[in-house]
């Protein structure tokens, strides 16, 4: 079960759609988060991602 009422206030968030956005503020509630890339050489803001996200809905059927 996903704990998402705790706001680490290190991590903003936009992402309401993440299993991990705080409830009702735009921070990721996780301790930690991995950020990697697609790209081999990433030289936009686009290039580099959220690892740790998982869709809200995601293991639900």
């Amino acid at each position: 079960m996903v704990n998402n009422s705790f706001a680490n206030e290190s991590i903003r968030c936009s992402v309401t759609d993440c299993k991990f956005h705080h409830c009702d503020k735009n921070y990721c509630s996780l301790g930690t988060i991995t950020v990697g890339t697609h790209e081999t050489d990433p030289k936009e803001c686009q290039c580099v991602d959220c690892e740790s996200f998982k869709a809200k809905n995601e293991g639900l059927a």
